[in-house]
């Protein structure tokens, strides 16, 4: 048998496929994805300065459903979903039972015993076995629906044009019967803007519906590519980029501080999965920092040096359009996490060049870039 990952296209790809002139994809949480729409750069302006609709169909969601629901959902999480209204949302983190990130998310609560669980990677036999537990109904419905997310200035325009209600504060949601389809529109996302789920037969109806309401607008297309431009300048570390989550098998992994995520989790809350190894470990020895790099060549994963040793590594970097260099997510010593520290790293060799060429960084506080305020 195949041990190979079986990848999927999502419910938008004829329209993605027909937009795409230079045919290039990646793959993201098992999905095909297009990686630009001809130039992430402009596509990732085009966030700040109009509105772009990016499809975000590959984030993993799941639904727990029945009495125990909630119980079973805050035992998982790092915050505690039993406090949540219906129509309520949080974002939190998982744990493995040594206090390492498994995942990070949103739990919004539709109904007093239903939890939809969204996040940038799949944990789902963790959390199916977590529900036979508690007698709790698990389901996964990545595949039964799509969603596209409306980032910029002009989201709210758009979907004012488009006709449908917009006025939700972030981590809010709804569910809307709008011209015919059931949707959910919701604000779960880190960069301001909006998202709107459906089922996959009616994905190409909401696109085409979409496209047409923001054109007055200049509404284009983000790939993949311009959606880790937006994350990165945001300061939003992302599982399988930027980290190994700690996910059964895997020796250790990642504690919340040294990804900047300790927020995500809710002191008062006690009993969560892992909360007593994460409270007896050692404070992290890196922190997570965004690093400036003198170049507009990106360096990923490469190591930085300070006072002529390693103190720390890139993650994902990339060159920011709108800051005009590259940037980078970084863990470093904590205590060189402090913005202007100076470091040193050397840019990755490549056809067009052959020799090392190190270049200075400094550490620049987060995010980088605010998202642009709604008009």
């Amino acid at each position: 048998m195949s041990s190979h990952r079986r990848i999927r296209a999502t419910p938008f790809h004829a329209r993605t496929a027909a937009s795409n002139p230079f045919n290039r994809w990646a793959e993201r949480n098992g999905f095909t994805l297009a990686l630009d729409f001809g130039d992430a750069q402009e596509e990732a302006l085009a966030a700040r300065a109009n509105v772009v609709l990016l499809d975000i169909s590959w984030r993993s969601r799941v639904w727990f459903e029945g009495a125990n629901a909630a119980e079973c959902v805050s035992c998982l999480m790092t915050r505690d979903a039993r406090r949540l209204q219906p129509g309520q949302s949080l974002k939190a983190l998982w744990l493995n039972d040594d206090g390492d990130v498994r995942g990070a998310g949103g739990v919004a609560r539709f109904a007093a015993d239903r939890f939809l669980v969204a996040s940038a990677a799949e944990d789902s036999a963790w959390f199916a076995q977590a529900a036979r537990q508690f007698q709790t109904s698990f389901r996964e419905v990545t595949e039964e629906q799509g969603g596209l997310a409306l980032i910029g200035p002009f989201a709210k325009a758009v979907l004012d044009a488009a006709g449908l209600d917009a006025d939700i504060e972030l981590l809010s949601f709804r569910k809307l019967f709008w011209r015919g389809l059931d949707i959910t529109l919701s604000r779960w996302g880190e960069h301001a803007g909006f998202e709107i789920w459906c089922d996959a037969d009616d994905c190409l109806i909401l696109w085409d519906r979409l496209m047409r309401a923001g054109a007055p607008f200049a509404i284009r297309a983000a790939g993949l590519a311009a959606s880790d431009i937006l994350d990165i300048e945001a300061g939003i570390p992302r599982p399988h980029r930027d980290y190994r989550p700690a996910i059964d098998g895997a020796p250790s992994g990642p504690l919340p501080a040294s990804l900047g995520l300790e927020s995500l989790i809710d002191d008062a809350h006690r009993t969560f999965n892992g909360a007593a190894a994460w409270r007896a470990r050692k404070p992290a020895s890196t922190a997570l920092v965004g690093i400036e790099i003198d170049s507009e060549t990106p360096a990923s994963f490469v190591p930085l040096i300070h006072s002529g040793a390693v103190a720390g590594h890139t993650l994902t970097s990339v060159h920011s359009p709108a800051l005009r260099r590259a940037i980078a997510l970084a863990q470093v010593e904590k205590h060189l996490a402090v913005a202007g520290t100076a470091f040193s790293l050397v840019l990755p060799m490549s056809l067009d060049q052959a020799a090392a060429q190190p270049v200075a960084a400094r550490v620049a506080s987060l995010p980088f870039v605010k998202p642009a305020d709604a008009l």
